[in-house]
């Protein structure tokens, strides 16, 4: 979420509820889960038996990654930040005036993926492995593999959203994983517990 104003914000329709599941199904054979959890439902915000981060805003969640990493660290990164945020945040409430219309200028948030592989590069951590997700309107495939190479990741979790499709929310769903490698893993549609469960059980018998 990005602020516009103390009572505004900007968000997506993302509940948070498939990081929370793979977090959960991680816990079965990693031995240290971190939890880190932005603007996601209540039901979401905590994960038991594990250190949990909440964060508000793109920025807060790359340095909250960070803080996390070290050697032998498997990143999954299943947020949905917001690419961009309005350039200043209003520090009282706007008012709505005569106008009938407002315009917002935004500029980029630092990408957290790519800039979480760019300093392990620089640090020289070894045994890491970073997991995106790729949520698309069209061209899966193509949009997925792209983001895997610029972003510099070993997988990509890809699926469709949007008010037509079934990625966001609670709703069942269907996933595409992607590797550096070329290989393709389609899983679903399948409720997104068992969808995390088939990516827990997928990144156990890449690192185990």
């Amino acid at each position: 979420m990005e602020w516009i104003d103390p009572v505004r914000f900007l968000s997506n329709a993302s509940s948070g509820k498939m990081g929370y599941c793979i977090a959960q199904e991680l816990q079965g054979w990693l031995p240290q889960v971190t939890y880190i959890c932005g603007n996601v439902r209540d039901k979401y915000r905590h994960l038991s038996n594990s250190k949990t981060v909440a964060v508000e805003t793109t920025n807060e969640m790359l340095e909250a990654v960070w803080q996390e990493m070290q050697e032998k660290t498997l990143l999954v990164m299943a947020a949905a930040p917001l690419d961009y945020r309005p350039k200043q945040e209003a520090r009282e409430k706007i008012k709505k005036e005569k106008n009938t219309s407002m315009t917002l200028e935004f500029i980029a948030n630092r990408d957290i993926l790519k800039s979480i592989s760019q300093r392990i590069q620089e640090t020289g951590y070894q045994d890491t492995a970073l997991v995106g997700f790729a949520a698309e309107t069209n061209d899966l495939e193509k949009h997925a593999i792209t983001k895997l190479n610029r972003k510099g990741l070993d997988y990509i979790v890809g699926n469709y959203v949007g008010k037509n499709q079934q990625g966001f929310g609670e709703n069942e769903s269907s996933i595409e994983i992607f590797s550096q490698q070329g290989s393709v893993h389609k899983v679903g549609p399948l409720p997104k517990e068992e969808l995390a469960r088939e990516i827990s059980q997928f990144l156990k018998k890449q690192y185990i």
